[in-house]
């Protein structure tokens, strides 16, 4: 209803637990309204509690102490008057059990209070709270206690944390998000179940307290704890460790007793040395040192290689900006990530004899080795990452042929992206070469040695610096298939289309100049049927347009490497002729004696 529906001289009365928003409003008379007295407060309480203006017989004691708690409060008269009457039974309980149900009621009212009440000084002074307003809201905090399951309080700005953890034995995840002020953590000795301590952002955090003894403990993450300077010294029983955006300059020679460690994270820190002893972490499947002052990766013992990051996957060490020398890397990590270190000039590999890559899983989607704008590598360095990839490409070859499926998606299936700064095709890794876009090869004769698949590695040099940063879509590789004279298909041809995507790796890096990329994938596993000739046709899919509109980012010189999987025996003829190589890929008579031939 408007003013409009108001007639001269109307009185208008408005109720309000808020008197600010009265005296702000030009209320003309503000009226207080007071409890109920004894004798009004009886006949409400009896008359929800016994349907009468009076006590029943026999509770007129108890009637008239419900009324001196509540002190004239009609809804809490009401309240515990209706309970009373469902409850008549079990009299010596029934006091408690009425003012938790009251609680909650008065827990709902209460959400209509505003804070705008109590916001100027004088009234916050002389607020008297009612008993049981006061006695209701502790219950209401205490009830429940055996089915919490999580408390979240806002401590952000709390300068000293103070509790039990001898009160806290069945806790498990204690999370102290981004406590600015918070310099120092109570001992915790008593949190036996603790499982998860994350101080993500804690900036003035200086000092942890002893977790020795917290054995169930797995995850620490202290993400943005600026002041904290000294690597913590934790029990070995470890699983992930986040120490991103820390003053830690040193990971020391105790790292090898993480023995369970999984997950190390110093992305952002200051580390500058990292203690050899990490390559003994037997657990250790993720190591991320993005963004360190790192000056070297840490040497590895190579008289024992098999006992060294035994299970380590994925390494990511992108914008290192100091970073010289990777020496000795694991030769079947599944994630390789070294974008933007521009001070980079050697990488190697510890030893690379075949019998390494038989842990290679295909069925894992994607096998990354990234060297974006990675510019003084020298050219042995280059060397040893073209031979890692193909070495992987030729296991994965085996492995893939296995589960020969043509139906993969695109986005998912199974592939090895490779790419390093570069203008140049290797001769001694593709033997077929073209200065364009586009390439054809004779295919080896298969003889009498039964069925077989093809599986295609390609190698491609292209500019991809006009592309808008980071939309490198996929690679689209178009081929023809020619059966030989006489053989299956009577000398036909057949068409095939790859796409091997490059999106769900990708981080945001701009590249700076040619590059050049080694690929493959699944998709490019092919059932020979006595095939005597491949012609190809390449092309590099951003995913929008370039800057000057351009539908594919050209490609300047493109390779390809044919590797020839036996199906009966699952063995692949190339990988034999390397297996005694560490360093070098042989490609012997394995793409035929025909020249090159383009497409015009």
């Amino acid at each position: 209803m408007g003013v409009k529906h108001f007639g001269y001289g109307s009185k208008t009365i408005i109720t309000s637990r808020d008197r600010q928003v009265l005296e702000s409003g030009g209320a003309d008379t503000i009226h207080e309204v007071k409890g109920l007295n004894e004798n009004d407060s009886l006949q409400l309480f009896s008359t929800f509690a016994f349907k009468q203006l009076n006590p029943a017989v026999g509770f007129e004691d108890l009637s008239r102490r419900f009324v001196k708690y509540t002190q004239g409060n009609p809804l809490a008269l009401k309240v515990l008057g209706s309970d009373l009457n469902k409850r008549m039974c079990g009299i010596n309980k029934l006091f408690d059990k009425c003012l938790i149900n009251v609680s909650s009621t008065l827990n709902f009212s209460l959400g209509y209070f505003r804070y705008s009440a109590m916001r100027r000084r004088e009234l916050r002074d002389i607020i008297d709270m009612h008993d049981t307003l006061e006695e209701m809201g502790k219950d209401i905090v205490c009830q429940g206690t055996d089915r919490i399951q999580g408390i979240k309080v806002d401590i952000s700005r709390m300068g000293n944390l103070l509790f039990q953890p001898s009160d806290l034995v069945h806790l498990r995840d204690i999370h102290l998000f981004s406590c600015k002020n918070l310099k120092k953590i109570p001992n915790l000795l008593g949190a036996l179940n603790l499982e998860t301590l994350d101080c993500e952002k804690c900036e003035s955090l200086v000092e942890l307290p002893s977790l020795a003894r917290l054995t169930s403990l797995k995850t620490l993450r202290l993400r943005g704890c600026r002041s904290l300077k000294k690597f913590p010294e934790i029990p070995n029983n470890f699983d992930e460790l986040d120490l991103s955006e820390t003053g830690i300059k040193e990971v020391s020679d105790f790292i090898e007793r993480l023995d369970r460690l999984q997950r190390l994270t110093l992305t952002n820190s200051t580390v500058k040395d990292v203690s050899s002893n990490i390559s003994k972490l037997k657990s250790l499947s993720f190591l991320n040192l993005i963004g360190c002052p790192i000056l070297k990766f840490p040497t590895l013992d190579v008289r024992l290689p098999s006992l060294r990051f035994k299970s380590l996957k994925y390494m990511h060490m992108d914008r290192c900006k100091s970073l010289k020398l990777l020496s000795e890397l694991p030769p079947y990590l599944l994630d390789l990530n070294v974008h933007d270190c521009r001070s980079l000039e050697k990488v190697s590999f510890a030893d690379q004899n075949l019998y390494q890559f038989d842990y290679l899983d295909a069925d894992d989607t994607c096998f990354t080795m990234l060297f974006c704008n990675c510019f003084k590598l020298n050219q042995e360095s280059i060397n040893n990452i073209e031979a890692n990839a193909m070495l992987k490409i030729g296991s994965l070859a085996k492995k893939w042929a296995a589960r020969y499926d043509r139906q993969s998606n695109p986005d998912g299936a199974p592939r090895l992206i490779c790419y390093f700064p570069g203008n140049k095709i290797s001769a001694n890794m593709f033997k077929c070469q073209s200065m364009n876009s586009s390439l054809s090869l004779k295919i080896a004769p298969n003889g009498d040695s039964g069925s077989r698949f093809l599986v295609f590695a390609i190698c491609l040099v292209a500019d991809p610096t006009h592309c808008l940063a980071l939309h490198l879509g996929g690679c689209i590789c178009e081929y023809q298939l020619t059966t030989a004279g006489g053989g299956n298909g009577g000398g036909g041809c057949e068409n095939f289309r790859s796409e091997i995507s490059l999106l769900s790796f990708f981080k945001r890096v701009k590249y700076m100049d040619y590059h050049v990329f080694i690929l493959s994938s699944i998709d490019m596993v092919i059932e020979d049927k006595n095939y005597e000739e491949a012609s190809f046709k390449f092309y590099i899919r951003p995913l929008g347009l370039g800057r000057g509109g351009e539908e594919y980012i050209k490609v300047e010189r493109c390779g390809v490497h044919v590797f020839y999987v036996d199906k009966k025996s699952d063995s692949d003829a190339t990988e034999k002729r390397v297996a005694g190589n560490k360093r070098s890929f042989s490609h012997d008579g394995e793409e035929g004696d025909g020249g090159l031939k383009r497409l015009k």
